[in-house]
């Protein structure tokens, strides 16, 4: 994956936080910022919402074992996530909707962690550090939008799938050997 960078994006209706790797290397966390140049991003919200119920995405995942909140519950999210990967999308971005619980869960990122507790969050970034190089994560956001980040980096390595069907698309981890 040398000479490309891929950005994480947790959206959030107040801020949306932004991390952005070169290889193993994150060189980039902060707040969502447009003038940032990357070629991918993974972005931490539902990119489409269903006709009613669960997507085809998510229901893949419930069968896998992962637990997951329907879009419709988190709407405005939705609604910000699409906005922002239409943005990066007319800046020439290849845009991908990301779980990052569902990364953790099947890379065994300390999944039952709790990311809003100080504790939790560094037994996610102990185990995040196997994967990806950095410094310090700040805040959940951050560990989500680096989680997310390294979700599409699996993705291109060919260590990663696309699941989902009409009504969405959403990148895994592949199951490790």
């Amino acid at each position: 994956m040398a000479g490309f960078r891929i950005a994480g994006i947790d959206v959030g209706l107040k801020r949306s936080r932004l991390v952005v790797l070169e290889g193993r290397r994150v060189v980039y966390v902060g707040d969502l910022r447009f003038d940032l140049s990357f070629d991918f991003a993974g972005v931490d919200a539902p990119l489409s919402l269903p006709g009613g119920g669960l997507r085809e995405c998510e229901r893949e995942l419930w069968r896998r074992g992962i637990r997951v909140l329907p879009p419709n519950f988190i709407r405005e999210v939705a609604l910000k996530g699409m906005e922002v990967a239409e943005e990066l999308r007319g800046r020439g971005v290849k845009v991908y909707e990301v779980y990052p619980y569902a990364t953790r869960v099947i890379l065994n990122i300390a999944p039952y962690a709790k990311k809003r507790r100080r504790e939790g969050r560094g037994e996610i970034e102990k185990a995040l550090r196997r994967f990806l190089d950095f410094e310090r994560l700040e805040t959940h956001d951050d560990l989500d939008a680096a989680i997310s980040a390294l979700t599409v980096k699996l993705y291109l390595e060919g260590k990663g799938e696309k699941i989902g069907g009409r009504d969405c698309s959403m990148l895994i981890p592949l199951q490790p050997r």
